[in-house]
C-alpha cells in the first residue's frame, strides 16, 4: 500500500512542478494577492505522504489527503487528492467515505482506482452501478492495450460473457505475462483470468538450482479476484495454440458461476493487477 501511496505522491511532485514552471514567469511581471492556499500547502501535504513522521497507513493517509482537500478546495491537485483518499478508504474499510470520494474525482480511466470503486459500491448495496464500473475498468484496460501496441486481442462470445485471449507482445518487470485469457461476466461478477507468465526472479532461483543455462520456468496460472492456483509449471515454450483449448474451458467454466462480493461487505480485488496487467511503457521490453 505504502508503494501505491508513493507511486501517487511522485506523480502529484509532477504535476506541482509543471505547474509552478508554467506560473512562475508571470511572477516578477504582475504581483497579485497571494492566495490563501498555494504550491507551499501542496508541498507540504506531499512531504506528510512521502516523509512521515508516523507510520502510513490507509487511515493516516486519508487524514492527511482530506485536510489538504479541506484546506484547499480549489487546487487542480483536488481530484488526483480525492482519489487517493477514495482508495485509501477502501484499504481503511470505509466503503461509504470511498465512494463519496470517487464520486468527486471525475473521470476515472486506471483500472485499479475503477475496481475499488467497484467493491465500495458493491459494499454499499449499489450493484447495478458496481457493475458498470467494472464494465470501465475492462474497457480502459482494453483501449490503453490497443492505444500502446502493446498485445493482439481476440473475442469469444459465450454463455455467460466474453472470454478475450491476449497475446503480449511486451512485457516489464511488473508485469511479465505473455499471454492471458480473461472471463468478463455479462452481469453480476467480478472478472477472471487464466495466464502465462515468466519471472525474472523465480527463474533466477531456478537458475540456482538448475544451472545457469536452464530454460526460462513459464507457469500457468488461474486468478480470481480473491484467489489464484498454480496449473502448470515448465521449461518448455508455451504457444497460445498449446493451451488455447483448456484456457478457454477453464474460462468457460468460471463465466457459469462467477465470484460475487459478499452482500454488504468491503471485498476487494486483490489480484487485479495479474487480471488485468498493465504494461509500463517506459519499462516495455519486447517478448522474444
Amino acid at each position: 500500500m505504502r508503494k501505491t501511496v508513493l507511486r501517487y505522491a511522485g506523480a502529484l511532485l509532477v504535476s506541482v512542478i509543471s505547474t509552478y514552471t508554467g506560473l512562475s514567469r508571470f511572477a516578477l511581471a504582475e504581483a497579485p494577492d497571494v492566495p490563501a492556499c498555494s504550491l507551499t500547502d501542496v508541498s507540504a501535504w506531499q512531504a506528510a505522504l512521502t516523509n512521515p513522521t508516523e507510520e502510513v497507513t490507509p487511515a493516516y493517509t486519508v487524514r492527511v489527503t482530506e485536510a489538504f482537500i479541506d484546506r484547499c478546495p480549489d487546487r487542480p491537485e483536488v481530484p488526483e487528492a480525492h482519489r487517493l483518499a477514495a482508495m485509501s478508504s477502501v484499504w481503511d474499510g470505509n466503503a461509504e467515505a470511498a465512494v463519496s470520494h470517487f464520486e468527486q474525482v471525475g473521470t476515472l480511466t486506471d483500472s485499479k482506482s475503477l475496481l475499488l470503486y467497484t467493491a465500495a459500491s458493491l459494499a454499499i448495496g449499489e450493484d447495478d452501478a458496481a457493475w458498470k464500473l467494472r464494465d470501465a475498468a475492462i474497457s480502459s484496460w482494453l483501449e490503453r492495450l490497443a492505444r500502446r501496441r502493446q498485445a493482439d486481442i481476440k473475442t469469444t462470445e459465450t454463455r455467460g460473457g466474453l472470454i478475450l485471449s491476449v497475446t503480449f507482445r511486451q512485457v516489464d518487470a511488473d508485469n511479465p505475462t505473455s499471454q492471458l485469457w480473461l472471463a468478463w461476466p455479462h452481469r453480476a461478477g467480478w472478472p477472471a483470468a487464466l495466464s502465462v507468465s515468466s519471472e525474472a526472479q523465480l527463474n533466477a532461483f531456478h537458475r540456482l538450482r538448475a544451472g545457469e543455462d536452464a530454460a526460462d520456468v513459464k507457469h500457468v496460472r488461474l486468478y480470481r479476484c480473491r484467489a489464484r492456483r498454480l496449473l502448470a509449471r515448465t521449461t518448455e515454450t508455451v504457444s497460445p495454440e498449446d493451451i488455447e483449448e483448456t484456457a478457454i474451458l477453464a474460462m468457460q467454466a468460471y463465466l457459469a458461476a462467477p465470484d460475487r462480493s459478499d452482500p454488504g461487505t468491503l471485498q476487494t480485488c486483490i489480484f487485479d493487477e495479474r487480471i488485468l496487467p498493465d504494461i509500463h511503457p517506459a519499462r516495455a521490453v519486447p517478448i522474444q
